[in-house]
């Protein structure tokens, strides 16, 4: 019983310490950001975001593409879990981030070097999921 409950205030303390290599957010911006400028999926990626804009069918594609690519195989690697609602608002952030960043090309957003816009969108990430 010791060594369970010492185990699982360890993984708490993990978690909360928010270890960038094991941090949710910090691997889904990472995973989102490989997918959206490795040249092999980049244009895929992108005519999807450009396509949700104009569609309801197609965002819903979009948003299933998300969840079975980035968020769900990001929240089993970190064991995070939340509700529904949480996942998809995550979703609607990274929509947002590949518009501003490829699609519009928004400085300093469009040219900020990929690490720079996890370090930066990963407590916006982090606190949609935990809801603080």
């Amino acid at each position: 019983m010791v060594i369970a409950a010492t185990e699982a205030a360890i993984a708490r303390a993990a978690e909360e310490s928010a270890d960038v290599e094991q941090d949710f957010s910090v691997r889904l911006l990472r995973s989102f950001l490989g997918l959206c400028e490795n040249p092999r999926t980049r244009s895929g990626m992108l005519r999807m975001v450009r396509a949700s804009v104009g569609s309801a069918r197609a965002g819903q594609a979009f948003y299933r593409v998300l969840n079975r690519s980035v968020v769900n195989p990001a929240a089993k690697a970190t064991g995070v879990h939340a509700s529904a609602l949480r996942f998809e608002l995550v979703c609607g952030q990274l929509v947002g981030l590949a518009m501003m960043r490829y699609v519009l090309q928004v400085e300093p957003v469009a040219s900020a070097p990929a690490e720079d816009i996890v370090r930066q969108f990963a407590p916006a990430i982090r606190a949609t999921i935990k809801g603080s």
